[in-house]
């Protein structure tokens, strides 16, 4: 796809690695899609352990900016994650780049023209101020998920406590898991202890130290392995980060502790809701005791059943893709352009036709011939009554649009078709009703639009709906059960 997208971030040791956690789901979000993102990091040597296989740069962007600015100077998307960063280095790469995205979490500053994401639970009521040029994505249906958590099967609640999780992120700065351990080693030396250590931390020698045989030290673990822990994991003693959310989509009650103070909106979102259970901050003298109260708190299954239902509900998996999709839209919009095909076009159009997506919901299911397909469009090109427009983005083929006509009867039968690249993303709605403007401008003598739609095509059902169209009939098409659309102008 021809976007050049990067994301800007910071984490290490000392900081911990919480934003590019974050960042790793939106950059497998565009993966997802056929766009390849690059990472920029302010951090240190544990950054690249976390991004193997992924492009990244490491350097120091908020003191190095004229590497940073030669290192953007070619990108379409810049999405930028950080606490560190001033509003002037927002508003210079807002004015730099196509779009900027920022994403957010208690209203930091007054961000410059672009996207604010803050995917907290509860965003939405924050009274962020509304200005022009920027677009809010606020709630937890913008939530980025890594994509191990995208597909979670349902969780098993048992009638006791078991097992129990502990989880203070990459780094455990405020060295909890040792005093979390041991309260749980003393009180309840009955339950199976799964800590979670992260590359960044300076307190493992501790944590063994109190290991007993009920306890299970888990050193460095993926994605992958994290989902694994949480589905056998009957509860989690967890900060109030990124991973609060993940414990949400795959339904694990947690007993959370704050570690900073920008994690407060997120744990009291999640209490407000009924998912978790709230012991305090790092620092509170009787935090322990808070925490042995609220374990206590999670003894039935009923308790945790209802606790399952309310994280699955608030946090689904679609919150990567969708904030991703609702960028690319706002970006392709402004800059698709429609005119006339032409006979150059026969190449792009075939190839486009012949796809498998293309002829699995066309009503011709057959594979095109070359000398067929020249044929056909050369009639196209030559016939009054059809209007065929090809759609382009920075001068690249990205779909066509195809009004036939019949005069006498005032009206016109649309259909459309997309590259694989450009699919799923939202446009199409958009897409029509341009490319209607278009023809409307050129023949009034039109009054009615129809769409065939075979039936089961979803997605196109959709879009000629968000279009404006509305159900005519059920009809065959060729020996194909369809749906008729029709739009009156």
């Amino acid at each position: 796809m021809n976007v050049n997208v990067l994301i800007l971030t910071e984490g290490g040791k000392n900081t911990g690695f919480g934003h590019i956690t974050r960042c790793t789901s939106i950059y497998q979000a565009f993966e997802e899609i056929g766009v390849q993102a690059d990472f920029v990091v302010n951090g240190d040597e544990g950054v690249q352990g976390l991004l193997p296989s992924k492009n990244c740069n490491v350097f120091n962007w908020l003191n190095d900016q004229e590497t940073l600015f030669a290192t953007i100077k070619n990108a379409d998307i810049v999405l930028i994650d950080s606490y560190l960063a001033g509003y002037e280095i927002y508003e210079k790469i807002s004015n730099v780049v196509k779009k900027a995205v920022y994403f957010d979490d208690n209203m930091r500053i007054e961000y410059p023209k672009g996207f604010v994401v803050n995917g907290t639970i509860f965003a939405e009521q924050m009274p962020y101020p509304r200005r022009e040029g920027v677009t809010y994505l606020l709630g937890a249906k913008y939530t980025p998920l890594r994509k191990e958590f995208w597909d979670v099967p349902a969780k098993l609640i048992c009638d006791s406590i078991e097992s129990v999780m502990i989880t203070f992120g990459g780094t455990d700065i405020r060295n909890l898991s040792p005093k979390v351990l041991k309260l749980l080693v003393d009180t309840h030396p009955e339950l199976r202890k799964k800590v979670i250590i992260g590359k960044g931390f300076r307190n493992i020698t501790e944590i063994e130290d109190i290991k007993t045989h009920n306890t299970e030290l888990i050193y460095y673990p993926d994605a992958t392995e994290m989902k694994k822990i949480m589905l056998e994991s009957d509860i989690a003693i967890a900060g109030g980060g990124q991973t609060l959310y993940e414990l949400a989509r795959v339904g694990v009650a947690a007993v959370v502790v704050a570690v900073a103070d920008n994690q407060k909106n997120n744990i009291r979102g999640f209490e407000n809701a009924g998912f978790s259970e709230y012991a305090g901050m790092w620092n509170d003298e009787i935090l322990l005791e808070m925490i042995e109260r609220k374990v206590h708190s999670l003894r039935s299954r009923v308790v945790r059943e209802h606790k399952r239902r309310i994280g699955t509900k608030v946090v689904d998996s679609d919150g990567s893709s969708r904030l991703v999709k609702r960028v690319l839209q706002n970006f392709y919009k402004k800059r698709f352009v429609l005119r006339r095909a032409t006979f150059e076009d026969a190449p792009a159009i075939f190839n486009l036709k012949n796809s498998d997506e293309v002829r699995r919901t066309s009503f011709s299911t057959d594979k095109i011939e070359w000398a067929d397909h020249l044929d056909w469009l050369s009639k196209k090109l030559s016939d009054p009554n059809c209007i065929l427009m090809v759609i382009e983005h920075s001068g690249q083929f990205a779909g066509q649009v195809r009004f036939d006509i019949t005069p006498e009867r005032k009206q016109v039968v649309i259909s459309i078709g997309l590259e694989k690249n450009k699919r799923g993303l939202g446009l199409s709605p958009f897409i029509i009703n341009k490319s209607i403007k278009e023809l409307l401008q050129k023949r009034n003598d039109v009054k009615v639009i129809k769409a065939y739609i075979k039936d089961g095509n979803i997605p196109s059902i959709k879009s000629f709906e968000r279009a404006g169209f509305k159900f005519l009939e059920n009809k065959r098409v060729k020996g194909f059960k369809s749906k008729v659309y029709t739009k009156n102008y």
